[in-house]
């Protein structure tokens, strides 16, 4: 996923939720002024993503489990704050900062320096892409390469549709055929896609795949090498104070051990923690 968002502000369905803390502390002096008062920190997703970033807790509407609302929950207690969730679209979410309905973004977002133009990151997770086919798929991918001439999906702004776009380009560069890209609003769409196999190979999150692969080896297989491995990051205004407070809180939650359960409970391997909270660590393109 990784998603590069659009500057089109097209919302999906919107619900929020509000977590509370019966022993909150006063919420952080250094806060901006609008946080402060509030006393909130609204967090905008993409619930679609799944587990084990985020999702909505079976059998509820406005229950978010996950990776990244387990740590923003953490975080807005840390800073004395109660956690509201904004459930929009991934195309819609850096919008959604940029016009102050959100103030903060965790969403399975690759730290880019073509998004740090418009945000800043806290590099929170490190992620990456893969490919998934069916696990009885007759063709054989062992590299991005083999893609050409293929049906390739992947969410709409994500980085992966711009990694299916460019090797695209190269295929028929290399006079082979261009792939057939398909491009879908969620990942529930995309998955479905690919096992009625109207779709030869889905291009999603590395630890999604990697975890669908794992659970469902009947069904799917991850092949080739991962590829757009880099920080995610937690995004925030550009230029804001929240930036370099939520990287100290992260720290703090790192040194006492609190990040590292927080990972391993929602299912996410040693090298996909980071040990410092770092400010655009994206590597340049």
């Amino acid at each position: 996923m990784r998603k590069l968002a659009s500057l089109l502000p097209v919302m999906a369905l919107m619900s929020c939720v509000a977590f509370a803390s019966p022993s909150l502390a006063a919420p952080d002096e250094r806060l901006p002024d609008a946080i402060k008062t509030s006393g909130v920190l609204v967090l905008g997703t993409t619930s679609s993503i799944g587990l084990p970033w985020t999702g909505i807790k079976e059998g509820t509407s406005d229950v978010y489990v996950g990776v990244e609302p387990d740590l923003a929950a953490e975080i807005a207690k840390r800073l004395g704050l109660k956690l509201e969730v904004n459930n929009l679209g991934f195309d819609s979410l850096i919008p959604s900062l940029e016009a102050n309905r959100i103030n903060i973004i965790m969403s399975d977002m690759l730290d880019t320096p073509v998004r740090q133009k418009k945000v800043d990151f806290v590099d929170h997770i490190m992620g990456g892409s893969a490919m998934l086919q069916k696990a009885n798929s007759e063709q054989k991918i062992a590299s991005l390469d083999d893609v050409c001439g293929l049906k390739a999906s992947a969410l709409r702004g994500s980085m992966e549709s711009l990694s299916i776009s460019a090797q695209s380009e190269k295929c028929v560069a290399d006079g082979k055929p261009a792939i057939d890209v398909q491009l879908f609003p969620d990942t529930n769409a995309q998955i479905t896609a690919l096992t009625s196999s109207r779709t030869d190979v889905a291009m999603s999150d590395l630890i999604y795949v990697g975890m669908l692969a794992s659970k469902q080896p009947e069904q799917f297989r991850m092949v080739g090498e991962p590829f757009n491995f880099g920080p995610c990051g937690i995004a925030v205004p550009k230029g804001s104070p929240l930036g370099p407070l939520i990287a100290e809180t992260l720290d703090t939650m790192i040194a006492d051990g609190t990040y590292a359960e927080i990972m391993e409970r929602n299912g996410f391997i040693q090298q996909s923690h980071v040990t410092k909270a770092v400010i655009n660590g994206g590597a340049s393109q």
